[in-house]
């Protein structure tokens, strides 16, 4: 499989999802086999192997009685991606100070924010960044996740966050007045497998949502807009920081 980026996009941008590969392919987890880069009309790319199957999300149309299995499957392979120690690669700290930074919110809880996010762990394990059925593939020898262009080194409870929120509020996931039920309920269900899995208490997630639901105001599409509000309000709540206009 060819990915072919588009013209004008920055060398180092390229460069860095080829690396990012390397590890990934080094670590032995489940992801598609590099080999190599080209060129091909002007344009430069990245050979992957192909991975044969549906994605998670259109599997789980399909079979909606193993979307329990799904949430479980998906929560047990992201706890084995964190398992992975990666000191070289880009930290995931600096990456949300920046979107914090830029994000539309006023500038007493941006600087309350990027003060909390300095206090918190740094991490040096192996996150994906965005990490969602869409991303995963039902293949023969189980599931295997794909797109790692957003990966780095970071707290797994940030990235769990991170897919906890794409999950809920993301767009082109479904429609209809049961999308936001089902969708929270299958969340909430792979939260749950995540922390068994991982040990990890509820106080680490929660110390993470604010700081991650601000990081994504800066490029967030719209989708259950209300919905996401509302949780951000909360999440900063509990996190004691200012009001978003604050």
């Amino acid at each position: 499989m060819l990915k072919l980026f588009h013209e004008g996009v920055d060398p180092s941008i390229i460069r860095r999802e080829y690396v990012t590969a390397e590890m990934i392919q080094a670590t032995g987890l489940p992801a598609a086999r590099l080999f190599g880069r080209c060129e091909a009309g002007g344009r430069q790319g990245i050979i992957y192997s192909e991975i044969e199957g549906p994605n998670l999300l259109h599997y789980i149309w399909r079979h909606p009685h193993r979307v329990g299995w799904a949430m479980r499957a998906m929560a047990q392979l992201q706890a084995h991606i964190h398992r992975q120690p990666v000191p070289m690669l880009r930290s995931r700290k600096a990456i949300l100070t920046e979107d914090i930074e830029m994000a539309p919110i006023g500038g007493r809880l941006r600087a309350a924010a990027i003060d909390r996010l300095d206090q918190l762990g740094e991490g040096d394990m192996l996150s994906h960044g965005d990490l969602h059925p869409a991303n995963l593939i039902v293949s023969g020898e189980g599931l295997v996740a794909i797109d790692w262009s957003k990966a780095a080194r970071a707290m797994p409870a940030a990235d769990v966050v991170r897919s906890e929120m794409l999950m809920r509020f993301g767009p082109g996931q479904a429609s209809g007045w049961l999308e936001g039920p089902v969708r929270d309920l299958a969340t909430a269900h792979y939260v749950r497998c995540y922390r068994r899995a991982a040990t990890m208490d509820g106080e680490a997630l929660a110390a993470w949502r604010a700081l991650v639901g601000l990081a994504w105001m800066r490029h967030r599409l719209p989708a259950r807009d209300a919905a996401f509000g509302a949780y951000l309000v909360r999440a900063l709540e509990r996190a004691g920081l200012p009001a978003l206009d604050a």
